[in-house]
């Protein structure tokens, strides 16, 4: 029929353009036909296509009761994972507790919360992510720096995270924050940061956190592209200029690894002040008054630790005795610096006198019959001579006033005499060193040289012990390169991941945090924004305190536990039910699919051992790829 009427059409164009020239022919006449006839075609196709869409989109909602937004794909895709890894592979949210052990209570928590949007109209809720998690208890040291000269080790559990971010087209950018609260007199430090090598964590950030605070730090997500999108884009380029875009790459795939590190404060506490372990679990004003101690004053440990000498011959000292002994040493240490205030402000007022004579309540004044001198800042602490100076001035303008003999300033000169034989202030800063020294040797024995040759004895022997960057850790002991895990997750998606939808994920802290904080225990908590220089403050402080808890690097750090966190990102260029009616696909086997890639990179085993039995035969159908490799070569391939 469509031909018929072509042909019609054609046939009224022939009588209408006669052969024999002019305007337009027959030929330029029947092509523009042809072509209008084939526009019409394809927009009642388009709208064949749209109406068919539309009814597909209809049913769709109307099976599932309404249209599938993205949160309610990610919350479908947690469900998803439940029910498809066995078990001890499932992912979990992302939201640990900070505990010395299971016996004790949390100190606080620290999650990566992430803002779901549902829809409008309703509130946004912040939630947990979930990540798979491989946990190893920390056979060898890591270490971080304090600085060029002081390096940290530290031990406790490790935790590798893989996080799996899905983004369909007109989705915003997801908002995830680092989440940090601390609960009523406990405290910890946390520091933030890249993983150098398998036994190096380099902090950027750190803070201490403390009392009911609560840190949330904003993190920014940026992809780079797939494993297939930059082997396209290399394929013709030079040798050279290959190798540096391979080595750029490499650089970047390290830079997804994000690392948090969470270090206890309390059992620190312990260990520097040769208290038994335990020691401080109720000693909460003690505890607070060594934090302040520590932080605002920065005393070292040595003047408050307890002196174990030569208590190896006397049977040694227990706990109650050890507690007394450093509760001792903090109210000596607190009594002089409260007197080194006092020296201070009586310091300030003389200062007050003598720079402005003529003020109010300063200086000598002569009384109403001008017969006595009022020494006011002499009694407050104040200097001699410029009371004095005042009250010959004021003396000088009575007496020219008129003023009776009687009055004439003739006690002046035994006041003045007194006043000539008080000796001049000591100055503050010798004061205070003075007051320091005093106290400090009071509060504190002197050190015996003895443990301090063994300390310079132990230092060279813990340099010696401390392992490489290669894969071999302490005592011989595997060590697994986390900076290694990016490349073999990134080979594999590039073997296994026929869609090319995978990018890996650069994690950063934002600018701008937000920190919530009760400085009174009725008090109401206030915000505040912390920027840039407030953050140094904050990195400052813990720095701080951790070369005060570890003795410049001298003692290691027992309870701290380290969160290695890579990331991907798969991405979808259209909506969920866009990929589901127009590509006829099933999102859902695809994430799983990319899932099973993240899990076995991260558990270092083969997806066949990461299912459930019962979901074996659908995911192999699904996903046949991951499962044509050899289990035992695919293992040691995620091993490194």
């Amino acid at each position: 029929e469509e031909l018929r009427g072509l042909g019609e059409r054609h046939s009224a164009l022939r009588q209408s353009f006669p052969e024999g020239g002019g305007a337009g022919t027959e030929a330029e006449a029947r092509l523009v036909a042809t072509v209008t006839h084939c526009f019409q075609v394809c927009g009642q196709w388009a709208e064949a296509l749209d109406y068919l869409e539309h009814l597909l989109r209809k049913q769709l909602a109307a099976a599932i009761g309404k249209e599938v937004s993205p949160a309610d794909f990610a919350e479908y895709m947690c469900f998803h994972n439940r029910k498809l890894f066995a078990d001890g592979y499932s992912p979990s949210p992302f939201c640990f507790p900070v505990r010395r052990s299971e016996h004790h209570s949390p100190e606080g928590t620290v999650s990566i919360e992430e803002q779901v949007v549902r829809g409008s109209g309703e509130p946004s809720i912040s939630s947990p992510i979930s990540t798979l998690v491989a946990r190893s208890a920390g056979q060898h040291p890591m270490q971080f720096p304090l600085g060029a000269s002081t390096t940290v080790s530290f031990a406790g559990d490790r935790y590798l995270h893989a996080w799996l971010a899905h983004q369909f087209s007109t989705q915003p950018a997801p908002k995830v924050s680092l989440v940090s609260r601390a609960r009523q007199f406990s405290s910890m430090i946390v520091l933030v940061g890249r993983i150098a090598s398998a036994t190096v964590f380099e902090p950027k950030h750190a803070a201490i956190v403390q009392n009911k605070d609560e840190l949330s730090i904003p993190l920014e997500l940026s992809t780079i592209p797939t494993p297939k999108e930059f082997k396209d884009a290399i394929e013709s380029l030079s040798p050279e200029q290959q190798a540096f875009a391979k080595a750029f790459r490499a650089m970047q795939l390290e830079s997804t690894l994000f690392g948090i590190l969470v270090v206890q404060i309390k059992p620190q506490l312990e260990k520097v002040l040769n208290l038994p372990e335990n020691s401080l679990t109720k000693e909460i004003k003690l505890t607070q008054e060594l934090m302040q101690l520590f932080i605002k004053y920065q005393i070292p440990s040595d003047l408050l630790s307890f002196d174990t000498e030569g208590l190896e011959m006397v049977g040694g000292a227990s706990t109650v005795e050890r507690l007394e002994a450093v509760r001792s040493h903090v109210a000596a240490m607190q009594a002089m610096i409260d007197k080194a205030k006092n020296e201070e402000v009586e310091e300030r007022r003389r200062e007050a006198v003598y720079d402005n004579p003529f003020g109010k309540g300063g200086g000598c004044s002569w009384g109403d019959d001008g017969s006595d001198m009022m020494m006011d800042s002499f009694a407050a602490g104040g200097g001699c001579m410029g009371g004095m100076a005042g009250g010959m001035a004021r003396s000088a303008l009575k007496k020219r006033s008129g003023a009776p003999r009687g009055s004439a300033p003739a006690p002046a000169a035994p006041m003045m005499m007194r006043c000539a034989a008080a000796p001049p202030p000591p100055p503050a800063a010798a004061m205070c060193c003075e007051v320091s020294l005093s106290a400090a040797a009071a509060a504190a024995p002197p050190p015996s040289p003895q443990p301090q040759q063994q300390q310079q004895q132990q230092q060279p022997q813990r340099q010696q012990q401390e392992p490489d960057n290669g894969p071999i850790g302490v005592g011989g002991v595997e060590v697994r390169d986390y900076t290694q895990v990016p490349k073999v997750m990134d080979a594999r998606f590039e073997r296994l991941d026929s869609d090319g939808a995978v990018r890996p994920t650069i994690i950063s802290p934002g600018d701008v945090w937000t920190k919530r904080a009760q400085k009174a225990l009725l008090g109401k908590p206030d915000e505040s924004k912390l920027r840039s220089e407030e953050q140094k403050s904050e990195k400052d402080a813990a720095f701080d305190l951790l070369d005060a808890l570890t003795k410049s690097g001298a003692l290691a750090i027992d309870h701290a536990d380290l969160h290695v966190v890579v990331a991907a990102t798969h991405c979808f260029d259209k909506t969920v039910t866009e990929v589901v009616v127009q590509d006829n696909a099933n999102p859902i086997e695809k994430v799983e699919r990319s899932t099973l890639i993240m899990a076995s990179t991260v558990h270092g085993v083969a997806p066949a051992v990461l299912v459930r039995d019962s979901q074996h035969p659908r995911v192999s159908a699904a996903s046949p790829a991951l499962f044509l490799e050899d289990a035992p070569e695919a293992s040691a391939d995620l091993l490194g």
